[in-house]
């Protein structure tokens, strides 16, 4: 029978179910049709809407995996687990795995990003836990992405429509900077204001580091928060430009922020009851997920495009903790919370009413 749901304002709250009794489950990424991908126990899965899960096949020999990301189309990219090590993969649409390919010598790799056009990003490592940004083409073959002189580590952590990749790169000396590189996989230095590592690519080009934004045509936005906070971490950059992310009050309590393609800021304050509020993602119209919290109580919130805190219900059985991720048009939130009683973590989602 499908999880017991629980009425919100405008959501409705779904217990995503586990495929064996007493496992946890996790929720990584949801795409606009609302299908969720995630693990229980440690078994790839994917969810319906009344939280049904169903197991993603494995190849012989790997003892289980996680699937964390989706795109439109139902195209999947995760990981298999092989003893101490990983294997990137993807899952079509019709249910069928592939191993995605590996340069001869390395050990261990994972798939963290698929885009609408099938294109997925991993990092592979070699043996000394040296890491390596890789692209695979839909098709499942790798696309080498360049390395700056001296031939350091790489490490990918977004990638658009276009195949443009962003992340960050060593050099010859070990300095981490962040990189861009272009479909074809040449690497380059983002300008300054440098920063250690970028962490989003729009299809416009607009590039989210460390308290900026890399425009294409070359202009850069600052993000900051004086004087209500001190910036701390950029999480997600929206198609439009819009980004999200937290700092400090000056009494020391956490807050998030949303600011516009201009850089300028809107606080995101947390719910009446609570003192702190930090977020996680943030869909094309501006609605903010996240938490909101005191003393020791965390509950998830979302922040309407007038920045208003709402609270987001729990399902029977299930104390919802956090609202992780949104997809882009804003019907499905997913996050998690705690089943007393089995005492596991198990994902949830808000679908909107």
């Amino acid at each position: 029978m499908p999880e017991p749901m629980t009425e919100g304002a405008c959501f409705t709250a779904v217990g995503l179910r586990p495929l064996s009794d007493g496992e946890g489950t996790g929720a990584y990424c949801v795409n606009d049709a609302g299908t969720i991908v995630g693990e229980s126990g440690s078994r790839p899965v994917r969810w319906d809407r009344d939280g049904s899960p169903t197991l993603l096949p494995i190849l012989d020999g790997y003892s289980g995996g996680r699937a964390v990301s989706v795109n439109a189309a139902g195209v999947i990219a995760g990981s298999l687990y092989l003893g101490e090590h990983l294997r990137p993969v993807c899952w079509l649409p019709d249910g069928r795995v592939h191993a995605l390919e590996l340069a001869a010598g390395m050990v261990s790799g994972t798939a963290c990003r698929v885009n609408e056009r099938g294109s997925i990003l991993g990092n592979a490592m070699w043996p000394g836990y040296r890491w390596r940004a890789l692209r695979w083409e839909p098709g499942g073959e790798a696309v080498e992405l360049g390395t700056l002189p001296g031939g350091g580590e790489t490490q990918g952590h977004d990638l658009n429509g276009l195949d443009e990749v962003v992340g960050s790169a060593k050099n010859g000396t070990g300095l981490r900077t962040a990189v861009h590189w272009t479909p074809s996989g040449k690497i380059s230095k983002l300008p300054p204001p440098r920063r250690t590592t970028a962490c989003g690519i729009t299809d416009a080009g607009a590039i989210l580091g460390d308290g900026v934004v890399w425009n294409r045509d070359g202009g850069t936005v600052l993000l900051t928060g004086e004087p209500e906070f001190r910036a701390g971490q950029v999480v997600r950059i929206t198609g439009h430009g819009v980004t999200i992310g937290w700092g400090v009050t000056p009494d020391r309590h956490g807050t998030c922020a949303r600011w516009d393609r201009d850089g300028r800021p809107t606080v995101l304050r947390p719910l009446p009851q609570d003192l702190a509020s930090m977020c996680f993602d943030i869909d094309e119209a501006g609605t903010v997920v996240g938490e909101s919290g005191s003393e020791g109580t965390v509950r998830p919130v979302r922040w309407d495009a007038d920045a208003t805190p709402f609270p987001l219900p729990s399902p029977r059985g299930i104390t919802a903790i956090v609202a992780q991720h949104i997809n882009a048009n804003g019907t499905v939130v997913i996050g998690y919370g705690f089943a007393e009683d089995t005492s596991t973590y198990r994902g949830i989602a808000w679908h909107r009413t």
